[in-house]
């Protein structure tokens, strides 16, 4: 149950906006790469998942520990082993076959069968690849259980979704975001973010 939120009174859009601030590009990249190579291995294996810190932690079927992408430093870790991954990417290359690169040199079980993964990291995945280089989005875990903070930058206007699917702004309102679930998971962030009201440019889907 997520607790109450008080809506801002001070709203300016273009001023609350400040993802046109100078910032590395390979902090960028790596934070969107971290999320884009999770997606893949989760495709790959299924399990869990979770954010921690700088961390995305995912306890992936049939591996007897958790798998760590540190999404500061691009590395990835299980148990002993730590692999950096940002200088392996390429864009002829894609971010499947990193993946399946990284797997082999983790020593993690062969599979080639890709599977869907859940409603939720799909559309996690669209808001960072969207959103995190224009509007330096970043995705937190929340105040409560089971609570995700969707945040502008290290001190900007957020919002929050919970597992079971409930969208709520810093104004109050709420959604269920599982009515959008047979939309493209990139529709699903643009709508999100727009109920979010982070930026006049993207409309709020329920005003």
């Amino acid at each position: 149950m997520m607790g109450m939120r008080i809506a801002s009174l001070d709203y300016d859009e273009n001023r609350e906006c400040r993802g046109r601030s100078v910032r590395d590009e390979k902090q960028i990249s790596t934070y969107i790469l971290s999320f884009q190579i999770a997606e893949k291995l989760l495709r790959i294996y299924q399990g869990g998942w979770k954010i921690s810190g700088n961390g995305i932690i995912l306890k992936l079927d049939g591996l007897t520990q958790d798998l760590v992408i540190d999404m500061e430093s691009g590395v990835i870790s299980y148990g002993t082993v730590t692999i950096p991954f940002m200088n392996r990417y390429s864009p002829a290359k894609g971010v499947m076959a990193l993946a399946q690169e990284l797997s082999s040199d983790l020593n993690l079980p062969s599979k080639e069968d890709v599977s869907d993964l859940d409603f939720l990291f799909k559309v996690f995945v669209k808001l960072v690849e969207v959103f995190h280089a224009r509007c330096d989005l970043r995705i937190l875990p929340g105040n409560a259980d089971g609570e995700w903070e969707i945040r502008l930058g290290e001190e900007g206007p957020s919002g929050w979704l919970s597992t079971d699917f409930i969208a709520e702004n810093r104004f109050g309102e709420k959604m269920e975001i599982s009515v959008w679930e047979n939309l493209r998971a990139e529709k699903v962030a643009t709508y999100l973010f727009g109920f979010n009201r982070f930026c006049k440019n993207f409309q709020c889907p329920i005003r």
